[in-house]
């Protein structure tokens, strides 16, 4: 399957696990799909994948990746990628030849920074209204493939809008994020065969994947291939935008389904592909996991909880009181919820004025806020939530700072192809998350057994008590990168949107 030939260390690559059912806690999806378009009205001449020779991205080994055996081999002039078919599809895939790039020292923090620093600036410029569920991390991704084919003033934009996510000199902080997100699932301890296979039991699962689809026949830059495989483990498959446009977004839908589980069926929806489309770039991230402490479901009441115009509703809410990392300061509260047998946690934020705090907001002040907390005893109330958002998201990157890339006479693209003039079209972002009581009953065996370690009271640990029952801000995060996978708002627990 596309990015899942590349091993990162000792990585064992995602794969689809079948023991689904029952799965309950947190579960959440989102896909991020760039559509970039040409410019002109140039022809695309069907002729087997033709990839030119330029200067590398970046210095990498000139040492094969291990990939399947190759289905074909085409002639071309410059360094030839491996072709081989996507299992299960018609079309084919290319890859280009450098070896995997080394991590970085920091093990994917400084990533972790720049992503939470470009995803804090992007919530400013979303709907302020209604529910909101967003993954800084998967746009910061699908953003960063791109990056390598962005030349002139078109790369400056984007490296000052993602805080230099994906840059150049930092193509080893991809290659140690993706690493550390790979190692996030975890298997229950009692399962004899709690291993890297099919048939064990996931309490925490979560999967990250890379893709790039281009135009059948397009000439690419041997550069920018290497930069995809070396650096994100995606392969490039090979799609007929030009004379099926239709095809080729079913295609896309459908591996967007696949990675997210059919939590995401139709990420482009008719109209987001046409016959000027060159390529498509996605990311989707994958996340089922079971809390760490459980809320017991015999104690979720109705209760009521305030809207931002002072109006209220009722909604079911759960309740635990349990040793959690709580932190209060100046205009907020905030309380850090662990997920089971992972390095993931939700942290749950009620600001006193929600404008004012998102207003304010950076991977410094997270970082502060993270340190304030101390360990209590947290009679804690929150709701159930779900939230779902598809949005485009070219405008608001375009007015954050780099609005070359979605300028079709202004875009520099020509770091992937010369074939045409190249442009962000759409950034398609597709995301949801549901949030309930516990996990299924193999994650409440783990929890109970290995992982519970609720303090009493009277045994040295403060009490506070903190009802969630007014618009607050959630963030899903990998606590080794600090990376924010899953960020949103919840105006109303009642309604998805």
């Amino acid at each position: 399957m596309l990015a899942r030939w590349l091993r990162f260390g000792d990585q064992v690559p995602a794969r689809t696990l079948s023991n689904k059912a029952g799965m309950r806690g947190v579960g959440g999806a989102m896909v991020a799909v760039l559509v970039v378009g040409a410019c002109g009205s140039a022809a695309v001449t069907p002729v087997p994948s033709a990839v030119s020779s330029s200067t590398p991205w970046h210095s990498v080994p000139a040492s094969p990746m291990s990939t399947p055996t190759p289905v074909a081999t085409p002639t071309v002039a410059g360094p030839t990628p491996f072709l081989t078919q996507e299992p299960g599809s018609d079309f084919a895939v290319a890859l280009g030849k450098a070896g995997l790039f080394a991590p970085a020292a920091d093990s994917g923090a400084l990533a972790g920074t720049e992503i939470n620093d470009f995803g804090f600036d992007l919530l400013r410029r979303l709907d302020a209204s209604g529910n909101l569920c967003a993954s800084p991390a998967s746009i910061a991704l699908a953003l960063a493939m791109v990056r390598p084919g962005a030349l002139g003033s078109t790369a400056t934009e984007m490296d000052k809008v993602l805080h230099g996510f994906g840059s150049p000199a930092q193509a080893g902080e991809i290659v140690s994020l993706l690493k550390a997100l790979g190692a996030v699932t975890a298997y229950d301890e009692s399962d004899p065969q709690a291993t890297p296979d099919p048939s064990a039991k996931p309490v925490v699962e979560l999967d990250v994947s890379n893709a790039v689809f281009s135009q059948k026949g397009m000439s690419l830059e041997a550069a920018y291939l290497d930069a995809l495989t070396s650096g994100f483990g995606a392969g490039l498959g090979l799609l007929d935008f030009k004379n099926d446009p239709e095809g080729a977004r079913q295609i896309i839908n459908k591996w967007a389904s696949d990675r997210t589980q059919g939590r995401i069926p139709a990420v482009l929806q008719p109209g987001d592909i046409d016959s000027m489309t060159r390529i498509a770039l996605a990311n989707a991230i994958y996340l089922k996991a079971a809390w760490a402490a459980q809320f017991d479901p015999a104690a979720t009441k109705t209760l009521p909880f305030m809207r931002q115009d002072g109006s209220s509703v009722s909604v079911p809410t759960m309740a635990i009181s349990h040793e959690f990392g709580y932190a209060a300061g100046s205009g907020y509260r905030a309380v850090t919820l662990p997920f089971t047998g992972s390095t993931l946690s939700m942290t749950i934020v009620v600001p006193d004025d929600m404008a004012s705090f998102v207003t304010g907001w950076t991977s410094e002040s997270l970082a502060a806020m993270g340190s304030q907390a101390k360990p209590y005893l947290v009679n804690l109330t929150l709701p159930r939530f779900s939230a779902e958002t598809r949005t485009d998201l070219a405008a608001q990157l375009a007015a954050m700072g780099m609005p070359a890339l979605f300028n079709p006479n202004a875009a520099d693209l020509s770091g992937i192809t010369t074939d045409e003039q190249l442009y962000i079209a759409k950034v398609i972002h597709d995301a949801n998350i549901d949030v309930v009581e516990q996990g299924t009953t193999a994650a409440a065996v783990t929890v109970a057994v290995g992982r519970a370690t609720a303090v009493g009271p009277g045994e040295g640990i403060q009490t506070v008590t903190f009802n969630v029952d007014k618009p607050f801000i959630y963030l899903i995060r990998e606590q080794s990168t600090g990376a924010v996978l899953f960020m949103g708002r919840v105006a109303d627990p009642s309604t998805k949107n």
